[in-house]
């Protein structure tokens, strides 16, 4: 075998091996875009605005459950079990709402471009109604709500008693609150704000 028939024959492995791959990582774009496109048919756009009282029970309707021995594993994260629905289309992305499991549900939105490459995931909710251990809490609430223009807006108020430990105990009334400003971009970055705990009493 000649040294030239070697180099034809080499070449004409790396140029098919190259053409494989392209033809490969083509065919897993689709597959993600079309597994994107399957998405917002079943769960759906959500419409806007978007007024959500995230402790309550049944307050996010969930209208597509993931499928990771499916497509699904193509394009959500492995903790990303339902789909509340997609928010309304835009020229460069597209949003899903989802919740994040924690103490309670959270608000959830991951974004992707138009070939199927994740861009942002945040929690779009501040909380101060779970994880209080220390406080008889009276009332609490937490929202969230999302714009036409896809602002983000959320507020939580926790109102409660705490006993001190000193040695002649009291009882402290508690107010407290935080805040959340955001919006999603032109390009799907999701941009958020959020207060330090502030004394509402």
């Amino acid at each position: 075998m000649t040294v030239k028939l070697i180099y034809n024959l080499l070449i004409s492995y790396f140029i098919v091996s190259c053409n494989s791959s392209i033809q490969n990582e083509t065919s897993t774009k689709n597959l993600k875009l079309d597994q994107i496109r399957y998405v917002i048919n079943k769960s759906e756009f959500i419409e806007l605005p978007l007024k959500v009282g995230t402790n309550m029970e049944n307050s996010l309707k969930i209208n597509y459950n993931t499928d990771f021995k499916g497509n699904d594993s193509l394009i959500f994260d492995k903790d990303i079990y339902n789909i509340i629905g997609t928010l309304p289309d835009t020229s460069n992305y597209y949003a899903f709402l989802f919740p994040s499991i924690g103490d309670k549900l959270f608000p959830t939105i991951i974004t992707f471009d138009k070939l199927g490459n994740k861009i942002d995931r945040q929690i779009i909710c501040v909380s101060c109604c779970s994880g209080q251990a220390s406080i008889d809490v009276i009332s609490c609430y937490d929202s969230v709500i999302v714009t036409e223009d896809l602002r983000i807006t959320s507020k939580c108020k926790l109102v409660g008693t705490v006993e001190t430990e000193d040695s002649i105990p009291m009882t402290l009334n508690i107010c407290n609150e935080r805040r959340l400003n955001g919006n999603l971009t032109k390009q799907g970055k999701i941009i958020l704000s959020d207060s330090e705990l502030i004394d509402c009493n």
